[in-house]
């Protein structure tokens, strides 16, 4: 057995999925929602806030309050775009997979919501950072550890026995992804590369 985990912004797409996402679930307010953030991001980016805090404030800031229907229906209308945003050599390197009868896991610290509808039509497993809802309100909380570094390394192992396959492949751009790439087999971790 064969199995081949991607990370996905980066990676898989042309820049930050979240950032299109939120532009797409929010029109123009997104710009001012993005303003009155910038200090968060600020300290992230000095390295003085974590990766999963800033995105959980920047996630209250847009979303808090929202209903999960209307939610879980935007996410399917933003698919399309989704995958425009994807580049041409990922999605030949997943089909490549699959065509070879491998397995494909995208493994992400982006949100499940929005990447399952692309998933589905991929026909790939996901493995990713989920939401919170309470009362069918979207709270801005994170459900799930922050699928980034040694979280992709958790719940790749939990998800799967790695012993059990012959080969492991890995793909990633970041060094949220060091390791998963050191899951790979040899030569098999592919950093910003497809080949």
């Amino acid at each position: 057995m064969v199995i081949a985990f991607f990370d996905f912004d980066g990676t898989i797409t042309k820049g930050d999925s979240f950032a299109l996402f939120l532009q797409f679930l929010l029109g123009k307010r997104f710009f001012i929602k993005a303003i009155r953030n910038i200090p968060s991001l600020l300290l992230y980016k000095m390295g003085l806030q974590d990766n999963a805090v800033t995105k959980e404030k920047f996630l209250v800031s847009c979303i808090k309050d929202m209903d999960i229907d209307h939610f879980k229906i935007k996410c399917e209308e933003f698919t399309p775009i989704l995958q425009k945003f994807c580049k041409n050599s990922a999605v030949q390197k997943i089909d490549w997979h699959k065509k070879n009868g491998h397995q494909v896991v995208l493994v992400s610290a982006s949100f499940e919501e929005y990447l399952r509808p692309l998933c589905k039509l991929w026909q790939i497993d996901l493995l990713a950072t989920t939401m919170e809802v309470k009362e069918n309100k979207l709270t801005g909380k994170l459900a799930s550890l922050n699928c980034y570094g040694k979280e992709k390394e958790r719940r790749i192992r939990a998800y799967c026995n790695l012993e059990s396959y012959q080969s492991i492949y890995a793909y990633g751009d970041t060094i949220g992804d060091k390791e998963m790439l050191a899951l790979a087999s040899p030569n098999q971790a592919f950093f910003r590369i497809f080949e």
